[in-house]
């Protein structure tokens, strides 16, 4: 086998088995720190990556088949941009919690999707241009909303038009590399290296990950117990806003008489707890608090352990 094809084979193997390598590899940042410090100045790079494979998969008919029905579009905006930072806020403002958790909490449950929603929503089996249309639809939108939940709320004000404006040039470009890519590759070309660009992502996911986590081990030897009990509150906060997710989405498609299918609620679900912390460490630096940078970090865990918990939900919940 030529190298070419033993790297693509490589690639695809770890396209099909995406979840379980995600899960193991987000602890090569705690097993190998000396190593995965020298990714973190390549993070911008790799966020680049991520975004434009997820939109090279991207079929835009459906695309513009959400767009022409877009109740539960507008309902995934409304929760996740809104209602849900307010309720975390109420939740969490008197229980105790450090101030800089407290930060942290709030703002992942204002902040946009993760760069990576859409391209492990595919590999769980969900809906991907659903999950695209979000992430770009949010990420317009937070540099307008963050700000004003941040001030309001926990009383940091950011800067709207810096994080808008980087943003709005990491989405413009990814889509504009898509569609080209697209245009000269074809559809069936694409659709036939669909696991090889399943395993980039994986290889994507993982560099990123352990690029921010180079610093866990020092900080756990330093408190080991504060640690854990922060690496548990990320945890909680992922499955309760994924949680509070499908239910308001369920509630809203029964009051607005709606019949969402069970792959756009879990969809929008999937979205609501998969926060994207990366550009909410991007607003917050040099002037982060360390409570709030910590939680930023080991709230890689969840994002890189429960798809795994994802993918059996979804097999057994979704049509085959």
């Amino acid at each position: 086998m030529n190298p070419a094809a033993l790297i693509v084979s490589g690639l695809a193997f770890l396209g099909r088995h995406a979840t379980t390598m995600m899960a193991v590899g987000v602890f090569s940042g705690l097993a190998f720190p000396g190593v995965t410090v020298h990714l973190q100045p390549w993070l911008t790079e790799m966020v680049w990556v991520l975004m434009f494979v997820s939109m090279v998969h991207i079929d835009w008919a459906d695309v513009a088949g959400h767009i022409r029905r877009p109740f539960l579009l507008g309902a995934t905006l409304v929760w996740m941009l809104a209602l849900a930072p307010v309720l975390t806020w109420l939740l969490v403002k008197d229980s105790g919690l450090s101030p800089g958790l407290i930060v942290a909490v709030v703002l992942t449950a204002a902040s946009c999707p993760l760069m990576s929603t859409p391209a492990v929503g595919m590999v769980i089996g969900l809906d991907g241009a659903f999950l695209l249309l979000v992430l770009i639809a949010e990420t317009f939108l937070v540099p307008l909303t963050l700000p004003v939940v941040s001030a309001t709320l926990v009383d940091i004000p950011l800067s709207t038009l810096d994080l808008m404006g980087r943003l709005a040039a990491l989405v413009a470009s990814t889509f504009a590399a898509a569609v080209i890519a697209q245009r000269i590759l074809g559809r069936a070309r694409i659709d036939g290296w669909r696991q090889p660009l399943h395993g980039m992502s994986v290889i994507l996911l993982v560099g990123f990950a352990a690029g921010l986590m180079a610093g866990v081990p020092q900080a756990f030897r330093d408190d080991p117990d504060h640690v854990i009990f922060v690496t548990i509150l990320s945890f909680a906060v992922y499955a309760g806003l994924q949680l509070a997710g499908a239910g308001v989405f369920m509630a809203v498609g029964r009051v607005l008489g709606r019949d969402w299918d069970r792959v756009k609620v879990l969809s929008a679900s999937f979205a609501s707890g998969n926060r994207n912390l990366a550009i909410l460490i991007a607003v917050l630096l040099p002037a982060i608090d360390p409570d709030t940078m910590l939680y930023f970090v080991v709230g890689q865990f969840p994002i890189y352990l429960m798809p795994a918990v994802w993918r059996q939900v979804a097999k057994q919940l979704l049509p085959v």
